[in-house]
């Protein structure tokens, strides 16, 4: 049988959230840090998934995701159409299959 255990992953982000540069910043990402280590839950959402303060790297994330070669990859949004207009690049750049929702 397939392993399921990253059939779906999940990437939470507070994009308003100061970054961790700023002394705030530094103090938000520790205190989020340590509360999901502490309760293997994210205090935002409930979530196993931790929430990442600050604006994603697209790049990075779909590069990461083509590294792990798990097989076909299909990527939901739903947000704003500017992101998703970057998001669908970079989903034709490593040649993923690309799905939106708006509401």
């Amino acid at each position: 049988m397939e392993d399921l255990n990253h059939f779906l992953d999940m990437h939470v982000y507070m994009t308003a959230a100061i970054k961790k540069n700023d002394m705030k910043g530094f103090l938000l990402h520790k205190a989020l840090d340590l509360m999901h280590q502490k309760e293997a839950r994210d205090v935002i959402t409930g979530l196993r998934t931790k929430t990442q303060a600050g604006r994603p790297d697209w790049d990075q994330i779909f590069s990461e995701l083509n590294a792990n070669k798990k097989g076909k990859v299909t990527v939901f949004f739903c947000g704003a159409p500017v992101i998703g207009t970057q998001i669908k690049k970079q989903c034709i750049k490593y040649g993923f299959n690309y799905r939106k929702e708006n509401f």
